[in-house]
């Protein structure tokens, strides 16, 4: 198990701490979430990708078109808010580097949607964006949670926003803690196997991390956490209906010896740094196993750089105000990445975005308060 946390700078205002749930993917975020949501006082949004699509914005926008592009995303869809209150909150005549006040503004929103007092996101991919955040929120509290990359890459293998690669998804892993290994002396890191192992002590040093008061509620996410904001997806509803317990953490046994030894090696730093063993075989494989196993993984490289790239085009004119990604063919989008991945849900029906309603009349009065 990690260092538990112990000691930390008091947090003087927590309404300016937002909390982030980073991690690779398939790392265990969105079980994190749940149980921090089980909280009475904490509600962190799903996936809001508020920062990451911050970065497809042209620099002269002004926030408040920022804001009408991004609430016309999925991801904004999700979170059932009404926009015309949100933007009546935002300050007017901002500029996209005050965009923290729109985070502020969307984020106190949905908190206060679900009657509680402490908010943040949870997202994946906010590992790139620490830079920005700790500029916009000094003190931020983020939780980074890691996994096992060995069998983080073969879930991802299986997952239709993956990448039809194993060696990017690979990749991915050792990228996403490069991203946090600058700002190592500011987040705290945990293990899903310990919280899946230990979930009281664990959850312990993370409330103590943020500021909050202990709660058994964290215990019992799936009963008290809600999940209207989540997406109905297999992979997503999952994480919402099991108890950490329950989460499977090891290293699966499905893993080709070739790539288990590849991933291993291109996550060498993050193995060593949370105390992951390598795997033992009775026979190593050879140079030609090596060989015939990326060979094999062009194809995958090539169709997912091709997706990804792709992907990135359709958010960028989105962003850039010169051909509108609708909600839904945008979230169809997102998970037609990895097209192979699709085999493993054969009764999947694709969901219908939410229209935005409006929100409950104290959040707005809350709101729009001085």
């Amino acid at each position: 198990m990690l260092a538990l946390q112990h000691t930390l700078r008091p947090i003087e205002r927590p309404e300016l701490s937002p909390i982030f749930v980073i991690g690779t993917g398939r790392s265990g975020t969105t079980l994190l979430r749940q149980m921090l949501n089980a909280h009475p006082r904490i509600h962190i949004t799903h996936e809001a990708a508020f920062y990451s699509y911050a970065w497809h914005a042209p620099k002269d926008l002004s926030a408040d078109e920022w804001f009408s592009r991004y609430a016309d995303t999925f991801s904004f869809a999700w979170m059932r808010l009404d926009p015309a209150i949100i933007r009546r909150a935002i300050p007017k005549n901002l500029s996209m580097n005050e965009l923290r006040e729109v985070f502020l503004a969307i984020m106190k929103a949905k908190a206060e949607q679900q009657g509680k007092v402490r908010f943040g996101e949870k997202n994946p991919l906010d590992t790139q964006n620490l830079g920005q955040i700790f500029s916009d929120f000094p003190d931020a509290r983020v939780i980074s949670i890691m996994r096992d990359p060995r069998p983080t890459v073969f879930s991802f293998n299986r997952m239709p926003f993956g990448t039809t690669s194993t060696l990017l998804n690979a990749q991915l892993c050792r990228i996403q803690f490069a991203h946090i290994r600058p700002f190592l002396d500011r987040i705290l890191e945990v293990r899903l196997e310990d919280l899946t192992r230990d979930p009281r002590q664990t959850m312990q040093s993370i409330l103590h991390f943020v500021g909050e008061p202990w709660d058994d509620a964290v215990l019992d996410h799936v009963q008290r956490s809600q999940a209207d904001d989540v997406p109905p997806m297999p992979w997503f509803v999952g994480a919402t209906k099991r108890t950490p317990n329950q989460r499977e953490s090891g290293v699966r046994e499905e893993l080709d010896p070739a790539w288990t030894r590849i991933i291993e090696r291109v996550n060498r730093e993050a193995m060593d740094r949370y105390g992951y063993q390598p795997a033992v075989f009775d026979k190593e494989p050879s140079l030609f196993d090596y060989v015939r196993t990326l060979c094999g993984d062009l194809k995958g490289v090539a169709e997912a750089t091709y997706r990804l790239l792709a992907m990135k085009r359709l958010i960028d004119r989105h962003f850039q105000g010169k051909e509108r990604l609708h909600p839904q063919r945008g979230m169809e989008e997102n998970v037609r990445l990895n097209p192979p991945a699709w085999q493993h849900y054969p009764s999947f029906s694709m969901p219908q975005v939410p229209v935005p309603q409006a929100l409950p009349p104290h959040a707005s009065q809350s709101l729009l308060s001085p």
